[in-house]
């Protein structure tokens, strides 16, 4: 039977959550206006998440997906961005800590996570509140006592603060970082690989980030900055195993920085149409459960 628990960023992955495109993501006029970097095609779209969903179900991972379908008291624009399922919640060793999102225009999304959560039978342990703002991709697990959060852009100190609350119950310590300075989540310039090693994007994170890993004896390995990096979101990666990632397809440099550092790139998938939307592989992902 699955276990839906997580305390780390790398150990084998067993079950995802993932969310195809509303077919009305085709019609937006303005594409700034619902956080689009371009006007999307839905179908080309829904390909990528299907082939993204197919790979995972290769590698032994059990995909669930949301349900788009109106849900009472949420409004249209919740289709625009429920894609990007990292956002929604930090997955724990009991149950999920549910996020509240920055954007008004992503507001409805968390009814449709948690909707979709509560039918796989993942437990819903926490709704950040009020005044609160967090969303899942600015939370990493260092280590299983360890997650550090990083706060100032999407997170702020009320959301931080109750996340903090909440992963004290389970004698889990919280610390929060400054923002990376060139991407919208932590997730974006900061991937956890193994117990020991972590990807850190060049020029992004703060000298006490980096003390704070090297602290919890995880060795950093910096990627240089370059059009893949910037353009392609080459460092958005899922760490499957230990070492064994699935990264952005067309990114041939940024692969051989990984191999080099001793990483087995599994897959790389196209996401043409998911970059346009503002984001790529570990946005698009959230995590349910790993060893």
């Amino acid at each position: 039977m699955l276990h839906f628990s997580v305390d780390s960023e790398y150990k084998k992955l067993r079950a995802v959550l993932l969310s195809r495109p509303h077919p009305a993501i085709s019609n937006v006029g303005h594409p700034a206006s619902v956080l689009h970097l371009k006007k999307l095609d839905q179908p080309l779209l829904k390909n990528e998440i299907n082939h993204l969903a197919a790979l995972y179900r290769r590698l032994g991972i059990k995909v669930f997906f949301i349900d788009h379908r109106p849900m009472e008291g949420t409004g249209p624009s919740y289709i625009f961005n429920l894609i990007f399922t990292r956002d929604h919640f930090l997955m724990t060793t009991r149950g999920a800590i549910m996020a509240r999102m920055s954007s008004e225009v992503r507001a409805g999304e968390i009814s449709h996570a948690s909707r979709a959560l509560r039918k796989a039978g993942v437990p819903i342990r926490k709704m950040v509140q009020a005044k609160g703002r967090f969303e899942g991709a600015d939370a990493l697990w260092i280590n299983r006592k360890l997650v550090i959060v990083g706060v100032g852009r999407r997170t702020n100190m009320e959301g931080f603060r109750q996340l903090k609350a909440e992963l004290r119950k389970d004698r889990v310590a919280c610390v929060d970082v400054a923002c990376a300075r060139n991407s919208l989540h932590l997730l974006g310039s900061l991937q956890l690989v193994d117990a020991d090693m972590a990807l850190i994007r060049e020029g992004s994170l703060g000298r006490e980030t980096a003390s704070l890993l090297r602290k919890n004896g995880v060795k950093t390995v910096v990627i240089p900055e370059n059009p893949e990096t910037k353009l392609k979101q080459a460092m958005n990666i899922v760490t499957i195993f230990p070492r064994a990632v699935i990264m952005p397809g067309a990114c041939p440099k940024t692969k051989k920085a990984y191999e080099r550092a001793g990483l087995k790139v599994l897959y790389q998938p196209p996401v043409l149409q998911i970059l346009g939307a503002g984001g790529a592989i570990g946005c698009v992902t959230g995590i349910l459960a790993r060893d």
